[in-house]
């Protein structure tokens, strides 16, 4: 089985390493998004898939665009191969790469769809506090996450998962659950599904402003906020001026909390702090102040003891 994967992050690079572990299946290009600038020093660095790839022996092409872009089209158009696979590239990929390959163009998406179409599907299903996720196979049409599933596995969410441990599950699963889908599909076991679209439900790309506190909202919800947010953009407030990130809390119970105000800081019997919230208290186990090192909230609340009885906004 002759494949051209196209992927960028590093969950994408986890299902290409299964791909290229199998010995049945032969990875014959990737795509990739361009070699970014990350950190202050601002040098270029290859995207996880690339690295793989790389590593591998594997072609790589990274163009800026490929909608029109006729070079790209005829570089891995040379490469005649059964199936292209997707798996968060981040680009949309118009009819004419999508009928490229002999069989089938599939995409790997990290939710059961219908629902959660788009680009943050994972931590789409913290936010929701949904207790079950999964992945999806489908096969690509030119709408957003639109296509004919080919085969789901549902993954249980735990109420101690995080984006982190949750997309840990994906990288996981998704490999070896892609390379049965493929088999049983070039054996005629599975055929493409039409989704319900009554049933769809979408979620955008995370922006830092996602995750900045709202003082005004359930502690539960804040709570999920963190989960989906953790380990970016964090869950954070300011404080004094300066960005206060929470790594660690969770909700304390309405019936527990004092009568005081939205938003107020208070400290909990172990001498946690504790934000108050319309409904319950968001109990801060571990922050990170702007430039400072991660501690415990004890420890914060020692360090700067005028935080307790302050009101965040």
């Amino acid at each position: 089985m002759d494949i051209g994967f196209f992927g960028t992050p590093a969950l994408a690079a986890s299902v290409l390493g299964d791909l290229v572990s199998d010995s049945g299946i032969r990875v014959a290009f990737a795509v990739t998004n361009p070699d970014a600038p990350v950190g202050r020093s601002g040098l270029l660095r290859p995207t996880p898939v690339k690295e793989t790839a790389l590593a591998a022996g594997i072609p790589v092409f990274a163009p800026e665009r490929v909608r029109g872009n006729d070079e790209f089209l005829r570089q891995i158009g040379a490469f005649p191969v059964d199936y292209f696979v997707v798996v968060a590239y981040g680009k949309i990929l118009p009819r004419e790469i999508l009928s490229m390959p002999g069989r089938l163009c599939v995409n790997v998406h990290g939710s059961l769809l219908p629902k959660y179409r788009g680009a943050s599907p994972i931590q789409s299903a913290l936010l929701e506090g949904e207790t079950e996720t999964g992945v999806t196979v489908m096969a690509m049409s030119e709408g957003m996450d639109e296509g004919d599933m080919l085969d789901v596995l549902p993954i249980p969410i735990e109420r101690s998962d995080t984006s982190a441990s949750l997309f840990r599950k994906f990288s996981s699963v998704s490999g070896n659950f892609l390379i049965q889908t493929l088999r049983k599909h070039a054996s005629g076991l599975v055929h493409p599904v039409p989704q319900d679209a009554s049933l769809a439900t979408y979620c955008r790309k995370i922006t830092k402003e996602d995750a900045r506190f709202q003082p005004d909202v359930p502690a539960e919800i804040l709570f999920n906020r963190y989960r989906a947010y953790f380990p970016w953009p964090w869950l954070h407030a300011f404080f004094e001026g300066k960005k206060l990130s929470i790594e660690e809390c969770e909700v304390l119970p309405e019936d527990e909390c004092p009568k005081i105000w939205i938003g107020e800081v208070f400290l909990s019997s172990l001498g946690f702090p504790v934000i108050r919230t319309p409904e319950g208290g968001l109990i801060l186990r571990v922050v990170k102040l702007e430039w400072k090192k991660s501690v415990s909230g004890a420890d914060f609340v020692r360090g700067y003891p005028r935080f307790s009885g302050c009101i965040l906004s």
